[in-house]
């Protein structure tokens, strides 16, 4: 009976490990972007602390910040609906930037890339209700005259969330396209993408 009782708790810490991995939670490409002095500040912000930082805010928003460094950066956030609502920062300054009434004509004024990190950002911030940062990082990927490896990227693994709530046999494919895509432009380090893969090349097999 002991055995029993033992094996059934091993199964449960094995299965609630796996659920907490996820293609957004699980890569970590931000350690590629470490010595970036944004990515630095943002490994070091408290949600249940102070607000996101204003230098940090004007570099997420700012359209000419490197789009892969924006989107190290919020990978490196700690997002989370308790506290400061960083989530609701970001909107509220990019609304300010653009000089929009809300964060949908916000949206609709956005460049590419700054949609794109926007979306991931929302992902983010609740992986749970997909739908519209799905939507808005395929728009992203329409609205992208440049062809960015980042932006693709960002929407990929959004969509890869979307899957691994539905097909897991859909995730590897999902990023792996992005990855093997020659007329992207390789905009996002090379160390990045290893990160990545590291974690989705596991559902390879699926």
């Amino acid at each position: 009976m002991k055995r029993l009782v033992v094996l059934y708790l091993m199964m449960m810490s094995w299965c609630m490990a796996s659920w907490a991995d996820s293609p957004l939670t699980s890569t970590n490409f931000s350690y590629a972007y470490s010595e970036h002095p944004m990515v630095a500040m943002a490994a070091e912000y408290d949600p249940l602390g102070d607000p996101i930082p204003e230098k940090l805010l004007k570099f997420l928003t700012n359209k000419k910040s490197p789009v892969d460094v924006r989107l190290a950066v919020v990978n490196e956030l700690k997002w989370s609906s308790e506290g400061n609502d960083g989530f609701g920062q970001f909107t509220e300054a990019l609304i300010r930037r653009y000089k929009a009434k809300d964060q949908f004509e916000m949206a609709g004024k956005l460049d590419a890339k700054t949609l794109a990190v926007y979306a991931y950002a929302m992902a983010m911030n609740n992986r749970y209700d997909l739908y519209e940062s799905n939507r808005l990082a395929h728009e992203a990927v329409d609205k992208d005259k440049e062809h960015s490896f980042s932006v693709a990227m960002a929407c990929a693994l959004i969509e890869a969330q979307v899957h691994f709530d539905g097909s897991w046999s859909k995730i590897y494919p999902t990023v792996a396209e992005v990855v093997n895509d020659t007329t992207l432009k390789r905009d996002m380090r090379q160390s990045a993408i290893d990160i990545i893969m590291e974690y989705i090349v596991l559902y390879k097999e699926e």
